[in-house]
């Protein structure tokens, strides 16, 4: 081998050493220390059912931290905005009106995914740095009686505005439009009573208050919305079919749907942990 030739070789790739950052925006956060430390334990199949009773307690302690007893919850196997989406695709069919508060990029977001999905979405928009009324948006479902969802940001990200959550499924009582939440920066850290507040569907994700890394969309599915989602004429999406992750997440004997991000669901756990062990309230 010639000069040249040695000069062409490339150089080894060093090991990966990012560096230490504190996190200050509205995440990812930091990771809590034990939940790195959980993700070092030993790998377990998705189909172990040692692994099973893991995903059992996760499905608990969500709950719990949703307040959401009566429905279904459970860890999407991916980002918030999967867990946004997969509410609209197996919630609202092609022409279905929904009516989406947008007072932020994440209001916006919504808009968009469900008018990707065919569905005639109505916006109620408000000033950035400002919440949707909830008056405004009863207004526009008295305009469109026939909405089969509205929809709303509990606290958006892009401006840290907290919506008034708990009026809103209130005064929607009794109605047949069904209320979908992004509790994606409060879940873990800010009240949330899904059952109490009338919500039908909620998605979060693992990398804000709770602590943990990116990577799992944790939601929450009121009995009367899975009733829809088992009545809908028109399929959706495999990897998002919330009846598929019900028969895997929830169900036992597990029904087999994807790879779940095993490490991953071993550091929700201990954050999950944690937040019982402190408190919800307290938290």
């Amino acid at each position: 081998m010639g000069p040249c030739d040695a000069a062409a070789m490339p150089k080894p790739i060093a090991a990966l050493a990012p560096p230490a950052r504190l996190l200050c925006g509205p995440g990812p956060t930091n990771v809590e220390p034990a939940a790195l430390a959980a993700m070092g334990k030993p790998m377990l199949g998705h189909l172990d059912p040692d692994f099973h009773a893991i995903l059992d307690e996760v499905v608990t302690m969500l709950a719990e931290v949703y307040r959401a007893r009566d429905g279904v919850v459970l860890p999407l196997q991916s980002t918030g905005t999967s867990g946004m989406e997969a509410g609209i695709v197996n919630l609202v069919e092609p022409g279905d009106t929904v009516i989406v508060g947008v007072s932020g990029y994440f209001g916006a977001r919504i808009a968009e995914i469900a008018g990707r999905h065919g569905a005639r979405v109505v916006e109620v928009a408000e000033e950035w740095g400002r919440h949707v009324p909830n008056e405004r948006l009863l207004q526009a479902l008295e305009d469109n009686p026939g909405a089969r969802m509205m929809a709303v940001v509990h606290g958006e990200t892009s401006t840290g505005v907290q919506h008034a959550l708990s009026d809103l499924g209130a005064a929607l009582s009794g109605s047949d439009t069904l209320l979908m939440a992004d509790c994606v920066t409060t879940l873990g850290g800010v009240e949330i009573d899904f059952d109490a507040w009338g919500i039908d569907y909620a998605y979060s994700c693992t990398q804000k208050c709770l602590g943990a890394p990116p990577g799992l969309s944790p939601v929450a599915i009121s009995p009367r919305a899975f009733e829809r989602v088992e009545s809908r004429s028109t399929p959706v999406p495999f990897s998002l079919d919330l009846r598929l992750l019900r028969a895997y997440f929830v169900e036992r004997p597990v029904t087999y749907h994807h790879t779940t991000p095993i490490l991953n669901v071993y550091a929700l756990h201990e954050v999950l942990r944690q937040t019982l062990a402190e408190g919800v309230e307290e938290r």
